[in-house]
């Protein structure tokens, strides 16, 4: 995935997850995973039987064919490579169809992910489905799925997971001069039930783990330029850090340089945020 402009436009509808394998304990109760959440690799060639992209219904370009033949390698290392027919998307749960999506003109779906996510009583396998607007100028979003084809959650933005968190960044649209198209970074972790969200007020966003207890990042800072109403900016390093069962800490590694545009929360001074985990479920 990549970093991708976003609004509050076009968001899927989504039933929450009432109750999810292997999360049973109380938020708190559980200590971050050892081990990183691994993404089910392909294993060997897609087989036969997954059909070509080329042939597949819906909006023909070349994203989407690439695509379709990354999501034939999944399909073939889950032993299902005749879940995409043409435009319908079908994996099977205990022999039965378990999610089954379609696409139309106006969006298609691309199964993008297997994850192996560590929760509090075990393994829980997840399904990361991207949907991408064809006509919409914002990027995709997507929906995390249990085996049961029940939704748990969506987003928009790029997503990393390590162990049973995954950190999100996300960029605001912007349309006219003067806008400001502001970035952002949360954490959701999922080793308790119900999920926590660490919602961070910094302009910054987590770029790569480095361990479970470390994320580096980066903030962007609106700057003025030359007195107009244009917005610059400037980008500085960043770290995010656990610091205990429920806290992460962000620290932006120096204080700004340029001129700063007067929008919320951008202080000439360094970012040094804490913040403790909100239980929530459904979407964050």
């Amino acid at each position: 995935m990549s970093l991708k402009s976003t609004s509050v436009a076009a968001a899927l509808t989504l039933t929450a997850l009432a109750t999810l394998s292997g999360c049973d304990k109380a938020p708190g109760a559980a200590q971050p995973p050892a081990e990183a959440a691994k993404p089910v690799a392909a294993a060997g060639p897609a087989s036969p039987a997954a059909p070509d992209a080329a042939s597949a219904e819906g909006p023909q370009d070349s994203e989407r064919e690439d695509g379709l033949k990354s999501e034939a390698k999944l399909l073939n290392t889950l032993g299902q490579p005749g879940a995409r027919q043409g435009s319908t998307l079908t994996l099977q749960h205990n022999g039965k169809a378990a999610l089954v999506l379609t696409d139309d003109e106006e969006s298609y779906n691309l199964l993008t992910a297997v994850i192996q996510v560590p929760t509090a009583n075990g393994v829980q396998t997840v399904y990361e489905v991207t949907t991408t607007y064809v006509a919409s100028p914002d990027g995709p979003s997507s929906t995390f799925y249990d085996v049961r084809g029940v939704a748990i959650e969506s987003y928009e933005g790029y997503g990393q997971w390590r162990g049973a968190v995954f950190a999100v960044a996300d960029q605001e649209q912007t349309y006219g001069i003067g806008d400001d198209g502001r970035v952002s970074g949360q954490l959701f972790d999922w080793s308790s039930k119900p999920h926590r969200k660490f919602d961070f007020k910094s302009r910054c966003q987590p770029k790569a783990w480095v361990s479970d207890t470390e994320i580096k990042g980066v903030c962007t800072r609106p700057t003025q330029v030359d007195g107009s109403e244009d917005v610059g900016e400037e980008e500085i390093d960043a770290v995010y850090t656990r610091v205990g069962p429920n806290a992460w800490r962000l620290r932006e590694l120096r204080a700004p340089k340029d001129k700063l545009k007067a929008f919320d929360n951008n202080p000439p001074t360094a970012y040094d945020e804490t913040v403790s985990g909100e239980p929530y479920s459904g979407n964050p």
